[in-house]
């Protein structure tokens, strides 16, 4: 009885002690799945307790408006998200305290002629339902481009000058439903250079206004 006790002791050290080859095999990939979910319960945590602090307040420029220190962007609105899912994340963020969103007449990305322009529909029907004064709108007027010109009416290129502004704006303020727009931003950098063309210098890219 007790050499039979003894063995069935010894076995059961084995089996404990003793992994098997599929486990050893298979403890690298258990191990990456702990870690990976103990990050995700610390970032979780994290942003738990950056949200539960009070969110700032600054002035913007020498403005009157007074902006969240957060901006809610918006590019992917009518191209990776739905209307419902933007209209959601719109209403949460404004929740919780930020005030300020940002758009482009170019939106949504990547960006195309079939989609051009989704993203302020999206917007503008959510703002109807929203106080006006309680929403700081900020939108882009694209630059210089050789490719996007069914930004515009009838054009070869779209430049950063008075009549793509004012058109531009004209668009704009019609998708987003309202009758002002409260910042105004040029998109991209239009540098100006000298014809180099002679000595074989390309200004594809820098193109002047």
């Amino acid at each position: 009885m007790n050499r039979n006790f003894s063995m069935q002791q010894m076995a059961l050290s084995a089996f404990v002690t003793t992994p098997s080859s599929s486990y050893s095999n298979n403890l690298p990939r258990l191990t990456a799945c702990r870690s990976q979910r103990w990050h995700a319960r610390r970032l979780r945590s994290q942003v738990r307790a950056q949200a539960q602090q009070e969110l700032q307040y600054k002035k913007l420029g020498d403005s009157d408006l007074l902006i969240s220190e957060i901006t809610l962007g918006t590019m992917t609105f009518g191209e990776q998200n739905t209307e419902k899912e933007a209209h959601d994340m719109l209403s949460y963020s404004f929740d919780q305290g930020i005030n300020i969103l940002d758009t482009a007449e170019m939106y949504p990305v990547p960006t195309k002629k079939e989609t051009q322009g989704r993203t302020d529909l999206y917007i503008g029907r959510w703002m109807q339902s929203k106080p006006r004064d309680k929403v700081i709108l900020a939108t882009k007027v694209s630059g210089y481009s050789e490719r996007s010109t069914y930004l515009r009416d009838n054009a070869e290129v779209v430049r950063v000058d008075a009549a793509n502004i004012k058109e531009s704006v004209e668009k704009s303020l019609s998708r987003l439903s309202t009758d002002y727009i409260d910042l105004l931003q040029i998109h991209w950098l239009v540098f100006h250079f000298e014809d180099y063309s002679c000595l074989g210098i390309s200004c594809t890219f820098f193109c002047p206004a």
